[in-house]
């Protein structure tokens, strides 16, 4: 097997995926981290802000979320039940 052969083989797996799938699955990872260290640092301030805010941007992941799947169910073939 020559470089070239090697080269063109190896790494397509990971060229199918979905942009967008990517998107979320990097926004939903991204906010989650947001969420989880604006919750560490507002327990120890005591900050009902941070707190707060933590909740409001936990509702964006799970608004991502729902999207994500609605796009998932989207991409579904049609049957004669689920049109």
């Amino acid at each position: 097997m020559t470089n070239h052969e090697h080269h063109s083989h190896h790494g397509h797996a990971h060229d199918s995926i979905d942009p967008t799938q990517r998107a979320f699955a990097v926004g939903v990872t991204l906010n989650l981290i947001f969420v989880l260290v604006e919750l560490y640092f507002g327990f120890h301030a005591n900050s009902l802000a941070l707190l707060a805010d933590a909740g409001h941007n936990f509702s964006d992941v799970i608004g991502l979320l729902i999207a994500w799947g609605a796009l998932a169910l989207s991409k579904r073939k049609p049957t004669a039940r689920f049109t």
